[in-house]
């Protein structure tokens, strides 16, 4: 794909949006499973129904521009995947693996709204419609929220355990 406007720079975001949101699908679930305790575990298994209706309102903007949701991978996505790998094959201590899976949830959660950042942009300077915005910051909203949940924790259990 060749980016000559605008428009195509959002366009190819989106599909690096969409193939990040069908990815932290597995992400959550195999950081809900790392995680060292109940409570760190949970914070991911609960954020998997939150993906799902990410997902979908990524698929009504892409309805909404007259396209097939399309993914497009990313290099940065697919090396905080092999991170994740790699600290699981690790790191066996709890302490340790809570503290990597929500780091690796963090990183997650900042490049989620680094694109959508980045899209809504985009949609403000084309003028696409306000149900397109309306999505993108419903979902900046969410991954916001989903962070700052994450640092609470992390702060948190830092100040308690990891020291």
């Amino acid at each position: 794909m060749t980016i000559e406007t605008k428009r195509d720079m959002f366009e190819r975001e989106l599909q690096k949006l969409y193939h990040a949101e069908l990815e932290i699908l597995d992400l959550h679930g195999d950081l809900s499973m790392a995680a060292g305790s109940q409570a760190i575990s949970e914070i991911f298994a609960s954020h998997q129904d939150d993906t799902v209706t990410q997902i979908h309102r990524i698929e009504s903007v892409f309805e909404r521009l007259g396209q097939e949701p399309t993914e497009r991978g990313s290099a940065i996505m697919e090396g905080l995947l092999a991170e994740k790998d790699e600290f699981i094959n690790e790191v066996e201590d709890d302490e340790l693996r809570d503290l990597d899976v929500l780091s690796v949830g963090m990183i997650n959660e900042r490049l989620e709204l680094t694109l959508l950042d980045r899209l809504l942009l985009l949609a403000a300077d084309l003028d696409l419609p306000e149900e397109i915005g309306h999505a993108l910051g419903t979902n900046r909203t969410e991954a916001a929220n989903a962070l700052q949940q994450m640092q609470s924790v992390l702060e948190t259990t830092q100040s308690s355990s990891w020291q």
